[in-house]
């Protein structure tokens, strides 16, 4: 069972017969990546349906999404159709949604209304702008990113005068940025927090997971990963992970539509060995190279991306011949950008071979 037979055996009850639960907070955050520019108010004064969202969207788009667009939209668009019509989650209330896309940074957010007392704050995960990925580098040797940023304005400009409960959440990058909107949340916000789920969301640096902030919040934290995850283990984490079964491996993996379901909850597995090496490999780079020596070696490879005139992953996935220009010019790296990333390599190793990409 996935996150679909899920929708059909669960759709018929209400929050009230049924409580909100770890998938409904999947499916919510899902739905976050996809662009709703004109279709979800960006303030609270013109709330709408979920259903009425899913009858704008589709008036306008195939529900058959380009298959240029990744994954993680295309999941996205097929999980909205089918939870139109379901009866515990059409009538939910959507708005409050914000999008930022530009040369330094990539966001979105919007605010599910499930009760009248309880709303769901998603924070959307990386989408096809390179900017977004530059920034989830930057995570590495810079806090707070410009994302970081927003997503705290969001949580603190539209919940101040409010007194509704709300959980944070949101998938890979989106993870992220609900943890820290958390963190660092008004205080009177902060009270209201019920949880804050991180769905295979990167960690944090070593500064901010030994904070007061961090600690402010942490027994509300819900991080969830596959047993072969590779985003969820990116940077620190306090190893408080809830580990779920992915049918996939590897990358794949992060595909949340791949984690099983067990009646209203995801079946329990332990980390793989894969993933075991790949956490302790990644804290050991961290550990050798410092923050300088990091920025040196993103900079490194998003020039070189820059200099191709690439945007969007979606020019690489509709032109071949960008990836070998890429390549190409890879050569003249700096020396430690280059032992940097064959250190990486190392780190990745098991990986590369456990989906044979060598």
């Amino acid at each position: 069972m996935n996150i679909y037979n899920y929708l059909e055996y669960y759709g018929e009850f209400s929050f009230k017969d049924k409580p909100f639960n770890e998938i409904d907070n999947v499916i919510f955050s899902l739905l976050s990546y996809i662009n709703f520019n004109y279709i979800v108010s960006t303030n609270k004064k013109n709330k709408i349906t979920l259903e009425e969202v899913a009858n704008r969207y589709f008036s306008h788009h195939n529900k058959k999404t380009d298959k240029y667009n990744i994954l993680a939209v295309r999941d996205a668009v097929k999980l909205l159709d089918k939870i139109q019509k379901v009866p515990r989650f059409k009538d939910v209330l959507v708005y409050n949604y914000e999008y930022i896309g530009n040369e330094s940074s990539q966001f979105s957010a919007m605010t599910f209304e499930i009760k009248k007392d309880l709303c769901y704050i998603a924070f959307e995960g990386t989408d096809q702008l390179i900017s977004g990925w530059k920034e989830d580098c930057k995570m590495a040797y810079e806090f707070p990113v410009e994302a970081h940023k927003y997503a705290i304005n969001y949580i603190n400009h539209n919940f101040f005068f409010n007194t509704r409960k709300l959980i944070l959440g949101g998938h890979s990058k989106g993870g992220n940025l609900a943890l820290v909107a958390g963190m660092y949340a008004n205080s009177l916000i902060k009270r209201r927090i019920v949880n804050i789920y991180s769905n295979d969301g990167q960690g944090l640096r070593k500064a901010q997971i030994e904070s007061n902030e961090y600690k402010s919040i942490e027994d509300r934290f819900i991080h969830i990963i596959p047993q072969n995850s590779v985003v969820g283990l990116l940077l620190r984490h306090t190893n408080k992970n809830e580990i779920v079964y992915s049918n996939k491996l590897g990358l794949l993996a992060h595909m949340a539509s791949s984690w099983e379901v067990e009646y209203d909850h995801f079946k329990r597995e332990k980390l793989s060995k894969v993933s075991e090496m790949l956490d302790t490999g990644i804290i050991t780079w961290l550990d050798k190279y410092d923050d300088e020596k990091r920025e040196k070696f993103v900079n490194s490879v998003f020039i070189i991306l820059e200099e191709n005139n690439i945007e969007s992953l979606i020019q690489l996935k509709q032109n071949i011949n960008l990836v070998f220009k890429i390549i190409k010019s890879s050569k003249n790296m700096d020396p430690i950008v280059k032992e940097m990333l064959n250190d990486l390599i190392i780190v990745f190793k098991d990986l590369i071979k456990e989906n044979n990409w060598i």
